[in-house]
């Protein structure tokens, strides 16, 4: 451990591990958020194809307007 503190080279390896290290969760953060991003606007496509539902618009309508499946939009 302090070869990681007292030796240059040993204070680079460490800085060259965190840089590593952060970009990983730099990834990771973003990769989760476009899982999050993906996942709320299907919620959303959900709510629409509901309320479309509700004002008896067909279902090849809401089918092609949403991207939703028949049986995607039947099981609502």
């Amino acid at each position: 451990a302090d070869y990681f503190k007292a030796e240059a080279e040993g204070v680079n390896a460490m800085c060259e591990l965190m840089e590593k290290f952060g970009e990983k969760k730099l990834e990771e953060g973003r990769a989760e958020g476009r899982l999050e991003g993906r996942l709320e606007g299907h919620r959303e496509m959900l709510d629409m194809a509901r309320s479309l539902l509700k004002l008896n618009v067909p279902l090849e309508v809401i089918e092609k307007s949403s991207g939703l499946t028949r049986a995607e939009i039947l099981a609502l």
